[in-house]
C-alpha cells in the first residue's frame, strides 16, 4: 500500500486557491500531509481545524497518514467515514484527489481492505473492481491486492510432497529431502534466490536476518536456487563461497523439470513460502508481508519480525538485470 502515496499525489490540485483567506495554510496541510505519528498527526488536525481548513482535508490526511504506515486495518477502519463524507466532496476542499471519482474509489478500496480483514474474498473482488473502474489510474496499487488474493486461493489447494529431493549446492550430486530440512520442526522456510536476478542479491541482508530469527526459534530455513544454465550454478556457487558464506540455513537447487518455482508460482523476488510438516502452504510472498510474520506468530508468538533495512520492490523473474555487469 505504500506505493500508493507517490501516485495520489502526483494526481493533486492546486492546495488552496490564492484568494483563500485562511492563516499560513500551505503551513498547515503540509503539517497535515508529513505527520510522522499519530500524536503529530492529531495536533495537525486539531490546529487546522482551529483555522478553518475543511473536514475533507482531514480524512485525506488520516487516508494518507495510514497508507505511509501500511496500516491495513486502519485504512479499512476508516471506510464509513470516508463514505459519510463522500456527499459532502468539494474539489475545492481536497488535498490530493482531483475529481469526486478519485474520492470515490479510495472509499471502495478501503472497503476492500475491510473485506480482506474479514477473509472475505466474495466481498474483496466487488470493492477493488468498482475502485478500479472509478479510477483505473490506480490499477497498479490495486494488484498488488488482487494477486495476494488469487495467491492464497491457489496456495491452499497445494501439497507439497515433502519426500521430494533436491541437489545439494554446496555437495554435488548429494540429495536432500524437504522433509530431512523440515526436520521435527513444526514448519520450515524456502526462500528462492538466483544470482542473475539483481534484486534477490539486494535482499539477502535483510534475509539474512530472518534466517537468523526463524533458525533460533527452531523454523529450519532452506534457500533454493532457481534451475538455470551450469554457468548461473557456478555464479551461484561463487556468491555462497563468498558473500553467501555467512547466511544460515540449507542451500538446495530446484530441479529442471516440474520445478518447484513454478508450482508455486514463484514470478517476483525476494520470495519465500513458509510451509507446515503436512506440505501445506501456510504463505508465499514477500518476507517483508505481514501475513508471512502473523503465520509465524501462530506458531510461536517468541518470533517477532526483525529491524532490517528496505530493499528494492520485487520485480518479476522475467525483468532484464539493470547492471551492466549482470548476465544476459
Amino acid at each position: 500500500m505504500k506505493r500508493l502515496l507517490p501516485l495520489l499525489l502526483s494526481i493533486s490540485i492546486p492546495l488552496l486557491a490564492q484568494e483563500q483567506e485562511k492563516a499560513q495554510p500551505d503551513q498547515l496541510i503540509e503539517a497535515l500531509m508529513n505527520a510522522p505519528d499519530a500524536a503529530s498527526l492529531n495536533a495537525a488536525i486539531e490546529t487546522a481545524r482551529k483555522a478553518g481548513l475543511p473536514n475533507q482535508m482531514f480524512l485525506e490526511a488520516q487516508f494518507i497518514y495510514l497508507v505511509n504506515q501500511n496500516d491495513q486495518a486502519g485504512l479499512a477502519d476508516l471506510a464509513p467515514t470516508l463514505e459519510a463524507q463522500l456527499p459532502k466532496y468539494s474539489s475545492d476542499d481536497t488535498m490530493i484527489f482531483a475529481v469526486k471519482e478519485d474520492f470515490e474509489s479510495i472509499i471502495h478500496y478501503t472497503k476492500a481492505l475491510a473485506a480482506l480483514e474479514k477473509k472475505d474474498p466474495a466481498l474483496f473482488k466487488k470493492h477493488i473492481t468498482e475502485a478500479f473502474w472509478l479510477s483505473p489510474a490506480h490499477a497498479s496499487q490495486f494488484a498488488p491486492h488482487i494477486h495476494e488474493v488469487r495467491m492464497e486461493e491457489f496456495m491452499n489447494k497445494i501439497t507439497l510432497d515433502l519426500s521430494r529431493t533436491f541437489e545439494r549446492q554446496k555437495k554435488r550430486n548429494v540429495k536432500t529431502s524437504l522433509k530431512e530440512v523440515a526436520g521435527d520442526s513444526p514448519a520450515f522456510l524456502i526462500h528462492f534466490w538466483s544470482p542473475w536476478v539483481q534484486p534477490s542479491i539486494l535482499a539477502m541482508p535483510e534475509f539474512t536476518s530472518i534466517a537468523e530469527v526463524l533458525i533460533k526459534n527452531k523454523i529450519p530455513v532452506t534457500s533454493l536456487l532457481l534451475a538455470g544454465t551450469d554457468e548461473s550454478r557456478q555464479d551461484a556457487a561463487d556468491f555462497l563461497a563468498a558473500d553467501g558464506s555467512k547466511i544460515p540455513g540449507h542451500w538446495l537447487i530446484d530441479t529442471d523439470k516440474s520445478a518447484l518455482a513454478s508450482t508455486l508460482r514463484i514470478s517476483s523476488f525476494p520470495s519465500v513460502v513458509l510451509v507446515n510438516t503436512d506440505g501445506r502452504i501456510l504463505f508465499n510472498g514477500d518476507p517483508a508481508s505481514r501475513p508471512l510474520w502473523e503465520a509465524l506468530a501462530t506458531i510461536n508468538p517468541a518470533i517477532k519480525k526483525p529491524t532490517t533495512n528496505p530493499v528494492l520492490p520485487n520485480i518479476t523473474k522475467d525483468t532484464p538485470p539493470t547492471s551492466g555487469d549482470e548476465k544476459k
